[in-house]
């Protein structure tokens, strides 16, 4: 982005990370006045030109309990996503792994269960599997083998 952008990066970059924090702090606002006890848990990536369904979130947010990253793509550099949201989080906060347990993923839980591992040395303490509603009767009892091999 920065070569495309040339000398307007910054101040381009500046504007996208402004205009998402604003929109995070209201909707934060909003959720805690209409149920104060209940955990927020908010998608979030680290490199300020994320464009996801995961927000750029360069500087952490404090008005939430979880920052999940994505951990669809090469674990190595999921994981390294993740440790450095745990860098962003502030004190009582956890880091969560959006991991994908449908293909192109095997039905594997031993697999799956050395992703897990993967992650939780990078700091996830909550994990996400995507999608036990669309998963088969052999990948949910592959997702279950996981979670337990990792305990």
């Amino acid at each position: 982005m920065e070569a495309a952008l040339g000398p307007l990066a910054n101040d381009v970059r500046d504007v996208r990370v402004e205009l998402s924090a604003s929109l995070r702090a209201r909707l934060i606002t909003v959720a805690r006045e209409t149920a104060p006890n209940v955990p927020i848990t908010l998608h979030a990536n680290p490199d300020p030109w994320a464009a996801s369904s995961f927000a750029a979130l360069p500087a952490g947010e404090p008005g939430v309990e979880v920052l999940v990253g994505n951990c669809w793509g090469d674990p190595t550099s999921d994981a390294a996503r993740l440790a450095r949201l745990g860098e962003l989080c502030g004190p009582g906060q956890r880091v969560g792994a959006y991991v994908l347990a449908l293909p192109p993923r095997p039905a594997d839980g031993h697999a799956l269960a050395e992703q897990l591992r993967t992650y939780a040395k990078a700091g996830a303490t909550d994990f996400h599997l995507y999608h036990a509603g669309l998963a088969s009767p052999r990948r949910l009892a592959a997702m279950a083998e996981a979670l337990r091999l990792i305990r």
